[in-house]
């Protein structure tokens, strides 16, 4: 466990050689060690795997047990292919991410938890200022033109992602994606591996563009590279609002509220 120190890098605004009080950077306190930190997270990575593997055992068991309700008797090879055409499919994805954050959100939390320091100060879970919220809004109102602008410069086919989704109106997916993608991933990308990083010598900058960077990785084998960029942005102006108002609440947030505009058009209206 290392000591954190106060930032001497952060992305603030000088105003007349002071800092303006609400520009101030929380104090990081005690993080976790690079090595203790990498651990856990490459931990908490396997447990995402763990979640899909239970899943689809569990949809297995599933289907064999409702054989006892149909005259047609599935043999092993059947059930493992429908099992994985499933985990591909649209209904899925409540189960996954449900499970992936039952999985990983507990360890995650007791990972954040220190002696002299708990897993809310090292997760940055505090009231975020009036002037956060509408510096973040802006900000995300600018996110939003340049998303669109984007998409609209940068014609393409859907991605496979996407286009098994369009027109669903899957409302269990539509829950997955509104609420549990944005918490177990601004609380490991945002969260502890913001806590991780930001005390070492990557400072402030360097740590918002690692976590970016890591946030467009882990998205990178469900869309294209014009949505990757998206993603990629949608994650730089997350973490600057990490950094800014010193609390996971807003970039959980505004997640939450990207997912739900992305859920609206694409399941509910068929727009991709």
């Amino acid at each position: 466990m290392t000591q954190g120190v106060e930032p001497t890098d952060e992305l603030f605004a000088v105003k007349n050689g002071q800092h303006d009080e609400r520009d101030v950077a929380p104090p990081i306190g005690s993080q976790p060690s690079l090595g203790r930190g990498l651990g856990w997270s490459a931990l908490m990575l396997v447990m995402v795997s763990v979640s899909a593997f239970v899943y689809m055992i569990g949809y297995s068991v599933y289907l064999t047990l409702m054989q006892s309700h149909s005259t047609t008797l599935l043999d092993v090879d059947t059930i493992e292919t429908l099992t994985l055409a499933h985990s591909e499919s649209v209904d899925a994805l409540f189960g996954l991410l449900g499970l992936e954050t039952l999985f990983v959100l507990p360890l995650l939390l007791f990972a954040a938890h220190f002696k002299g320091q708990s897993w809310r100060q090292t997760l940055a879970v505090k009231i975020f200022s009036r002037y956060s919220f509408w510096l973040a809004s802006c900000l995300f109102l600018a996110y939003l033109a340049v998303s669109i602008s984007v998409d609209m410069l940068w014609v393409s086919e859907p991605d496979d992602f996407i286009a098994k989704m369009l027109g669903t109106k899957s409302l269990w997916a539509s829950i997955a994606l509104v609420v549990f993608a944005p918490l177990v991933e601004e609380f490991f990308f945002r969260g502890y591996l913001f806590a991780m990083l930001r005390s070492t010598r990557l400072g402030a900058w360097g740590t918002l563009v690692m976590t970016s960077l890591l946030f467009t990785l882990a998205h990178a084998g469900q869309y294209q590279w014009s949505v990757l960029c998206v993603v990629g942005l949608l994650a730089l102006f997350l973490g600057y609002v990490r950094e800014k108002s010193g609390s996971i609440w807003l970039p959980i947030l505004f997640h939450a509220l990207n997912n739900l505009l992305a859920v609206v058009f694409v399941i509910w209206l068929g727009v991709s």
